[in-house]
């Protein structure tokens, strides 16, 4: 009778420790994976992009493949020392964290150029695809791109 009630205590236990668990890794998922991560306000960091006149010059001589070869790298370079999740950044020193954040703002601008581009290259399969990306950051260009996103979808039906 004894080795019954172990045996149900050892399992409800395991029960237990499995629900615990797995409550634990989906808290955990959220938190990294939910878009509320990373946000991106009119009123946090500065918007600045490096080499904004070079990307605009280069858009204007209609040099679209050299504009996105260059946004392309500049956004490779300053996601270079990024964490890939936001949520990590907390974890950094003060100075490290402000860093972290002023490079997410210039790479969320230089996301939102590259976008600006294709859409001058009437390239419309990366277009959509970069924007089904670029909405669901929260930030100050995200209803742009979902109406953007909107308009390609009603043009193309």
């Amino acid at each position: 009778m004894q080795g019954k009630e172990n045996k149900m205590i050892s399992r409800d236990l395991k029960r237990i420790l499995c629900a615990s668990t797995l409550s634990v890794v989906i808290l955990f998922s959220v938190m990294i994976f939910s878009p509320l991560a990373s946000q991106f306000d009119d009123d946090g960091l500065s918007r600045g992009v490096a080499n904004e006149c070079e990307l605009d010059s280069l858009v204007e001589a209609k040099e679209f493949q050299g504009a996105l070869i260059t946004v392309d790298s500049i956004i490779a370079d300053k996601k270079s020392g990024l964490s890939r999740f936001a949520y990590f950044d907390r974890f950094l020193s003060e100075q490290e964290r402000y860093d972290a954040s002023v490079a997410r703002v210039e790479i969320y601008d230089l996301q939102w150029k590259r976008i600006e581009i294709l859409q001058a290259k009437r390239d419309e399969a990366v277009l959509r695809s970069a924007l089904e990306d670029y909405a669901d950051i929260i930030g100050y260009n995200q209803e742009r791109a979902k109406a953007l996103l909107k308009q390609i979808k009603e043009e193309r039906q």
